[in-house]
């Protein structure tokens, strides 16, 4: 039934799209919307009024290019067919219907009704297993090389899951990366294979090879899989990292690989963390983005199974630096410091001490030279490290005369009197 209804829709958009042209020669000649309304009436079968109306509501609005994307808009029905999910024909209706969509600097548009009829079918829980479990990798290789950038992008996601990329996989689209033209796609490519990088020698050549591209979007994505965790005990990956943060030929790919390079918690990187964060600078962005890259050496989202001790008391050091400014310590960065609090990173860091790092912050938060985004944040941090009612109670009193006077300061107070009230 579904099936069927899908078909009559792709039809009925397809013959729209063509309009008053003539016919590809071997086919038909495309009908007015008038009947490709019909067709979609005719073919929803008896009791399904809802099914009927929704095509009738799709072959109605079809507008040229949009064709194939409205025609799979409504596939709402597909996403209440229980936990099975859509199967794989229907789910190759759905990718192919990407063939309308535009590619823009952030992968395919978000507002193309096909990607969102695409997103909607991947809301059951069935469909989203089969997508995340590797099921619909067949769809993907069958059409990495489609004329449309769309497709492939989402062909080459397909390809991958949760437990990684097969081998058949990774050389499908080592060999489709080689010869795509579209950062967009390629971006897509590298970050479905990155997770092999260590396990595949033509991978880690492959991300290597495009730390050169021409597109920063690129590089940036090889940045990602270089600093991976995935990338450890490889050749030539965090050297190559390393020297992006240097001599990339972009500030904004300098700043992400510099942000990045902690991420292995590799002390190799530590000389130029402390190189790039001595002094702040005018707009302070590469700092910021170095400072992270220290603070992941030890505080992590996933608990590093050797945090560096080092990266630790160099960050305390910096913290503790004065003068402070607007730049100094950057705001952006604390909020990292929060991962300090699980279980799991204290058990594999016996050094840490918890109150030693949140009598540093308490001092950032009763600087007022210091940025009041980097307090607030500088509170946060503290709330979730555990920080005593008496170690609020001792930061509230640096903003005694802020209670009654408009600004950033009462902010501070208020945020310092709620950790008071919450706090043991």
């Amino acid at each position: 039934m579904y099936r069927v209804l899908i078909t009559a829709l792709a039809a009925a958009a397809l013959a729209v799209a063509c309009g008053d042209k003539k016919p590809a020669e071997g086919g038909s000649a495309a009908a007015p919307a008038s009947q490709a309304e019909s067709a979609a009436k005719s073919a929803a079968p008896k009791g399904t009024n809802t099914l009927g109306s929704a095509a009738t509501s799709a072959a109605a609005n079809i507008k040229g290019a949009e064709a194939l994307a409205a025609a799979a808009a409504d596939v709402e029905a597909l996403t209440k067919k229980g936990e099975q999910g859509v199967t794989v024909e229907e789910y190759e209706k759905l990718l192919l219907a990407l063939s309308a969509c535009a590619v823009e600097n952030s992968g395919i548009d978000r507002k193309c009704e096909a990607y969102k009829a695409l997103r909607e079918a991947r809301k059951n829980r069935g469909t989203l297993v089969k997508d995340w479990g590797g099921a619909m990798a067949g769809l993907g290789k069958k059409h990495i090389g489609h004329e449309s950038p769309a497709v492939r992008i989402q062909a080459a996601s397909l390809m991958g899951s949760i437990f990684g990329t097969s081998q058949d996989s990774q050389d499908v689209i080592i060999a489709a990366a080689k010869a795509e033209k579209h950062p967009e796609v390629l971006k897509q490519m590298l970050r479905t294979v990155a997770s092999s990088i260590a396990k595949n020698e033509a991978v880690r050549e492959l991300m290597l090879a495009n730390a050169e591209h021409a597109d920063p979007k690129v590089r940036m994505e090889v940045v990602s899989a270089l600093t991976s965790t995935w990338a450890k005990g490889t050749t030539g990956t965090l050297e190559k990292a390393m020297e992006m943060v240097e001599k990339d030929a972009d500030g904004d790919v300098q700043n992400y690989a510099c942000r990045r390079l902690g991420e292995r918690a590799d002390e190799r990187v530590l000389p130029l963390l402390l190189k790039l964060t001595k002094e702040p600078g005018e707009d302070g962005k590469r700092y910021s983005a170095c400072f992270r890259g220290l603070i992941s050496m030890w505080s992590s989202p996933v608990a590093h199974k050797t945090p560096s001790e080092k990266a630790y008391k160099a960050t305390l050091a910096l913290l503790k630096k004065t003068p402070r400014s607007n730049v100094h310590p950057p705001w952006t960065a604390i909020p990292a410091m929060e991962w300090a609090k699980q279980e799991r990173f204290q058990e594999n860091a016996p050094w840490f001490k918890a109150p030693e790092l949140v009598a540093v912050l308490g001092a950032v938060v009763t600087d007022k030279d210091a940025n009041w985004l980097a307090r607030s944040s500088g509170v946060d941090a503290m709330v979730k490290l555990g920080a005593t009612k008496a170690d609020f109670e001792k930061a509230a009193k640096a903003y005694a005369d802020a209670k009654d006077k408009p600004g950033t300061d009462k902010r501070i107070l208020e945020k310092l009197e709620k950790a008071i009230a919450a706090a043991k």
